[in-house]
């Protein structure tokens, strides 16, 4: 009886986590965009063309915000770059230094994601960002189809690229 017993307080708990990770979830990305995707056009730290409403001609888009200082992002980005050799990715690196420190960042760390530099925070602005890291799944139509702030997996991530497709 005691084991079941102390299954059912891991079940509980569990429940209990994922209801509260998915509510400060939700109050971290409130202010990202529905329906349709803000213009996303920039160089990136290479200095060539990006463009979201191009991008999305092909597929869905992954817009990944995230920075050099933010630790939660140390978790997030192996797994988005991960997804950038079979997904569209945009990553934004908010105020994370210049260009040049961006791209030795993601050298050192194996980052293989496309990245545009937002040293002052203005494309973030404009996407509501509140955190990072967070994420926003844009599909073919433009659209916003799902936002994410915080912790998140590859598999979940995968999962709105599906969706979203």
């Amino acid at each position: 009886m005691k084991i079941g017993g102390a299954l059912w307080s891991v079940a509980k708990f569990a429940v209990l986590a994922a209801i509260v990770v998915t509510a400060v979830s939700w109050y971290h990305s409130r202010n990202m965009p529905k329906g349709q995707a803000p213009e996303l056009v920039a160089p990136d730290i290479n200095g060539l063309p990006v463009s979201l409403q191009k991008m999305t001609e092909k597929g869905p888009v992954l817009i990944y915000f995230w920075a050099t200082w933010c630790g939660y992002c140390r978790v997030v980005s192996p797994a988005v770059s991960n997804l950038s050799g079979d997904h569209q990715v945009i990553s934004i690196a908010l105020q994370s230094g210049t260009p040049e420190e961006v791209a030795t960042y993601q050298q050192k760390h194996n980052l293989k994601f496309r990245t545009i530099n937002d040293p002052a925070g203005a494309l973030s602005a404009g996407w509501g960002l509140q955190v990072t890291p967070s994420i926003a799944i844009v599909d073919t139509e433009g659209n916003v189809s799902a936002v994410t702030s915080g912790m998140t997996s590859e598999w979940g991530l995968k999962a709105r690229l599906w969706w979203a497709d």
